[in-house]
């Protein structure tokens, strides 16, 4: 049952003093912090001292971080990670938020981050098909290009219409039987 700290800063201008001050503040020993510096906008799993931290804790751990957007900036990837941590028994608590997943209100916090982490889900979805309609609106021609030009696309229905297979027209194209018969019935 060990207490371990996590602190984060985004550039190397950036110092770790003050989140470490409060983690040893909170009884973490210095040798149980890991410092890293390093985008918050990356994941969780690309961030190699969190990950190596991660994987180091144990059930009836606790992980302390001073500020909730040292673990990430995004609420789906901070919620994936504590996820992660409650499964294997390590409890997470966030020292400005006065939160401590273990207990009640840290379950609640959990099921209002977890909301938001559907919320914003959701506004990318909204996002991404809204550029989709425009991007069709405008003629873009969306998902992967043909594998024949338009020419040999004509050619391979009027040679369908001349009743040929779609092996043998798949030779005269030099594609694949499949690509031929897509073409064929295109």
């Amino acid at each position: 049952m060990g207490k371990y700290g996590y602190a984060r800063v985004s550039t190397s201008r950036q110092q770790t003093d003050n989140q470490v001050t409060d983690l040893l503040r909170e009884g973490v020993s210095e040798d149980s912090i890991v410092t890293e510096t390093i985008s918050g906008a990356t994941s969780w799993k690309t961030r190699p001292a969190l990950r190596k931290l991660v994987r180091k804790l144990h059930a009836g751990d606790t992980l302390i971080v001073a500020k909730l957007d040292r673990l990430g900036r995004n609420a789906l990837d901070v919620l994936t990670l504590i996820d992660v941590l409650k499964k294997r028994g390590v409890a997470v608590r966030i020292l400005n938020l006065g939160i401590d997943t273990s207990g009640a209100g840290g379950k609640l916090f959990l099921l209002l981050l977890a909301g938001f982490a559907e919320f914003e889900r959701n506004i990318i979805r909204e996002r991404v098909l809204s550029g989709l309609e425009t991007a069709k609106a405008k003629g873009t021609r969306l998902g992967r290009r043909p594998s024949l030009p338009e020419e040999d696309l004509a050619q391979a229905r009027r040679l369908k219409a001349q009743g040929l297979s779609a092996r043998e027209v798949a030779k005269l194209l030099h594609v694949s039987k499949m690509t031929a018969w897509r073409a064929m019935n295109s």
